[in-house]
């Protein structure tokens, strides 16, 4: 028997002398690990290899006889990374970490060993973001797309795991963007004779892309589309940015009345933040309806399902593919939910003839364990549920349980 076959069977260690004294064995590390892990060693001819796997000290990462952590990692994945890459650690005290880098999940993006792709990423960087954002592959079908967003350069203009920048932008808005687009006399052209060089210019330009030359957002507020800019702003000086001509809510509500009634209700915080309109709507252009920031399954999550680091946000953004307005008055309500009607009546325009002839509801059927009415709510969630009909709980047994338990 070979002394590499007795250091196999006998589990000794890889990185460090074993046993004592005559007995002590210092194992061939790491052609030990290839007896078992051919497909490993072949990852060296890659074209990036991973520093700590071209020293050949598997037993750097992994523990050789036993470990709590998957693939005998001897710590959680992300706290081994950080063990040796300080700068990301930095990152984390970002005002915005990834969710990735926040769950300690380097290598969703990154392959440990080795890799064709620069930094050891598991694909093409254009190809790595389209797994978790799906939008991707929308600006990339539009007429007209943003020249780092077609050749797929993503970190261009995002930072992979830390920013202080929203959006995990490398630098700030307008900061950022002239890096490349000057600002000069046709800047200034193409704004109205202005050097609007302290704007944000993704208030009336989409990063991505768009349906309009200049990635201008197509859904334009009438005042923007007519060069009408005094409407909402005052003059100002050429040399920068127009102020607001008076507070943004009732700037907005000298035309959009409608939206002021919704003050009166009991419940209408979204009018009442610091931002108030602004948080929703951008004031000059849009892609989206009502010139919402975004489309509703991106612009409420920002703010709702929104717990650090959750995994399962995507089940949760709408009910049945709808927009969340459906069901919510985003202005305001008479509920705490912002919910357009309560109760049965909320379900009923759309499952008209749901329980007509199975469990009963309504305000004469008592919920034991609330002591309410029956709802619809007291068994199915409104979002997302891992059982089918949106149920709260495994109906076979759980659901039923919790109120016949004879």
């Amino acid at each position: 028997m070979t002394l590499r076959s007795i250091a196999l069977a006998a589990g000794l260690c890889l990185a460090w002398p074993c046993g004592t004294g005559a007995e002590r064995v210092v194992v061939d590390e790491p052609a030990v690990c290839y007896e078992c892990h051919s497909e490993i060693e072949s990852l060296g001819a890659e074209k990036n290899v991973h520093t700590a796997f071209e020293a050949g000290t598997c037993s750097d990462c992994h523990n050789p006889h036993a470990a709590k952590h998957a693939a005998l990692l001897d710590r959680e994945l992300g706290d081994l990374c950080l063990s040796c890459h300080e700068d990301v650690r930095d990152e984390l005290e970002s005002v915005a970490t990834h969710v990735p880098v926040l769950r300690g999940e380097c290598g969703h993006c990154h392959d440990p060993h080795a890799s064709g792709f620069p930094n050891q990423l598991r694909k093409e960087s254009i190809a790595l973001c389209r797994d978790c954002h799906s939008t991707v592959d929308d600006w990339t079908a539009q007429p007209v797309v943003h020249r780092p967003v077609r050749r797929g350069e993503c970190l261009r203009c995002h930072a992979a795991h830390g920013s202080d920048a929203e959006g995990l932008l490398s630098d700030g808005v307008p900061t950022l963007c002239f890096q490349c687009h000057e600002a000069g006399t046709a800047f200034a052209s193409a704004h109205g004779g202005r050097y609007i060089t302290n704007s944000n210019c993704t208030a009336c330009h989409d990063p991505h892309s768009g349906f309009l030359p200049g990635l201008v957002r197509r859904n334009q507020h009438a005042p923007f589309a007519g060069g009408t800019c005094t409407s909402c702003h005052s003059e100002g000086s050429s040399a920068g940015t127009f102020a607001l001509s008076t507070d943004v809510k009732v700037l907005c509500m000298k035309c959009h009345r409608g939206v002021e009634e919704y003050g009166k209700t009991e419940f209408h915080a979204h009018l009442d933040t610091e931002e108030s309109c602004l948080a929703c709507h951008n004031p000059h252009a849009s892609n989206a309806e009502a010139l919402l920031a975004a489309e509703q399954r991106v612009l409420c999550m920002r703010c709702h399902f929104n717990e650090e680091g959750r995994r399962d946000k995507e089940t949760y953004v709408t009910h049945g593919g709808m927009d969340c307005s459906n069901c919510h008055t985003p202005h305001g309500a008479e509920n705490p939910k912002y919910l357009a009607t309560l109760d049965v009546d909320l379900c009923s325009r759309c499952h008209e003839r749901a329980h007509r002839v199975s469990h009963p509801i309504g305000p004469d059927i008592i919920d034991p364990r609330t002591e309410m009415p029956m709802t619809c709510l007291s068994c199915h969630r409104l979002h997302g549920s891992e059982f089918e009909d949106y149920l709260a709980l495994d109906p076979s047994m759980d659901l039923c349980i919790q109120c016949h338990q004879r």
